[in-house]
């Protein structure tokens, strides 16, 4: 920057001064793209000492004492206040900052921040980031003193703060900054002296067999009185006493310290059957986790423990939302191996069998919504893909047969036909009537997951 530059700041700097009293953060922030390594309150100060310097040249120059240096005085800056009472002169009472109101200053950032800093040790983290509110009648006075003195040189006001008080607060915990995906983000307002803890949430995945049937994925409510309790749910609220879900997210709730989950499944299976195999992958969300640090095995033995012969998980491993995402977006296109043990209304022939493997390969089937879950899903046909079907005689009416299709394919629908809702059926080659059917998820498998 040449001198005619800098004489130019410096102008700006002492218009601005004498038109508003200005904190140091306040004027130094007007300025702040032209310096880098320093705080806007030690730009401000700088400027202010340097206009106090220029005032006592011209005073020396001229005999009379310039404006602007009583009005660096009212805003407190002390050599302004010292250089005036040695000029036999009486400084002027101190004026708030115009922009601020004196709300910013490093002892009240440190104040936000110890106060944060409180609650901040009851959590466990890894990074955090510092966010601020700002009154919008601040942002006005700035917008409008920016707009009438031609500023394009400074910043957003909630970069002082954040800096300030995000510097106190990496002081205290010794943890970096994280813009993207942090742990914890604090809400300051300096303004009011408050601040609000935002706990991001915790994610885990894994993988679940559930080994016992009539259990459902997540909490079933009573479909007569909607979990409020009635004679038909026995005043339970629910049609099962439990669910996968709460099996294994209440101890993750009471070993993390958490508020609440979500369970993240990929696809559900039918509530009586069976996930046998690898497990069925999924996602736990804990919501608001004091505790972030837990080994994971510790939590998959306490699962295993409590709902033993009922659900078991494995593969626990820290997750983010975006694996979370990737879940819930593949799931409906994941390929998911079953195995159906079906006892049939009549022998079945050998060569009708051989006729379902051989049509059963790499097949499109139309399935149009089945009528069980006509009431929680949309009456309209998809198209699912069978990749292979094999079948094994147990009996002379029973088979079992191994089926891999795309996710989001109802397999008794397949195998039975649902009274001609899917098209084609296993029941129709082999001209026969299903009469039970024990379905067992034992593989499922979509990109950036396998199970």
């Amino acid at each position: 920057m040449s001198f005619e530059g800098l004489a130019e700041v410096l102008g700006k700097a002492e218009r601005l001064l004498l038109a508003h009293s200005l904190c140091d953060y306040c004027l130094g922030r007007q300025f702040s793209s032209l310096c880098y390594g320093a705080g806007n309150d030690e730009r401000g100060r700088a400027l202010k000492l340097i206009l106090t310097m220029w005032s006592l040249i011209r005073y020396r120059e001229s005999g009379e004492t310039p404006e602007i240096l009583r009005r660096l005085a009212s805003t407190g800056f002390g050599p302004a206040v010292k250089t005036l009472q040695a000029l036999g002169e009486v400084p002027p009472k101190q004026s708030p900052c115009y922009i601020c109101g004196g709300a910013l200053t490093r002892r009240r950032m440190e104040e936000v921040a110890e106060k944060a800093a409180e609650e901040l040790r009851e959590y466990e983290f890894r990074n955090l980031l510092v966010g601020a509110k700002v009154p919008a009648d601040v942002r006005e006075r700035e917008d409008e003193l920016r707009a009438a003195f031609s500023i394009d040189t400074g910043e957003d006001i909630k970069e002082d703060i954040t800096r300030g008080v995000g510097s106190a607060l990496q002081r205290r915990f010794k943890v970096p900054v994280e813009y993207q995906n942090p742990d914890i983000v604090v809400l300051v307002d300096i303004f009011s002296g408050t601040y609000e803890l935002q706990v991001n949430p915790l994610f885990i995945k894994g993988l679940y067999r559930k080994l016992q049937k009539n259990i459902p994925q997540t909490p079933w409510y009573c479909r007569y009185c909607w979990g409020r309790g009635c004679g038909r749910c026995n005043y339970t609220g629910r049609e099962y006493p439990g669910s996968v879900s709460e099996l294994i997210g209440e101890p993750a709730l009471k070993l993390f310290e958490a508020l609440s989950y979500k369970f993240h499944g990929a696809g559900r299976e039918d509530v009586d059957a069976t996930v046998t195999g690898t497990g069925r992958p999924f996602i736990l969300e804990l919501k608001h986790p004091r505790k972030r640090f837990v080994d994971l095995t510790l939590l998959e033995k306490i699962v295993n423990e409590d709902a033993r012969g009922k659900v078991e998980i494995s593969n626990l491993e820290y997750s983010s939302r975006r694996e979370l995402r990737i879940l819930k977006n593949l799931s409906p296109i994941a390929s998911k191996t079953y195995e159906a043990v079906v006892e049939f209304d009549g022998d079945v022939d050998e060569g009708a069998l051989r006729q379902v493997m051989e049509m059963f390969r790499d097949l499109v089937i139309n399935q149009r919504t089945p009528r069980r879950v006509l009431r929680r899903r949309a009456d309209k046909i998809r198209q699912k893909k069978v990749y292979y079907v094999e079948a094994e005689k147990l009996g002379d009416r029973v088979v079992k047969f191994r089926i891999k299709a795309q996710g989001g394919l109802y397999i008794k629908e397949l195998i039975d036909g649902d009274e001609g809702r899917t098209e084609p059926n296993i029941a129709e080659v082999l001209g026969r009537r299903p009469l039970k059917i024990d379905l067992s998820v034992i593989e499922v498998e979509y990109p950036g997951t396998r199970g």
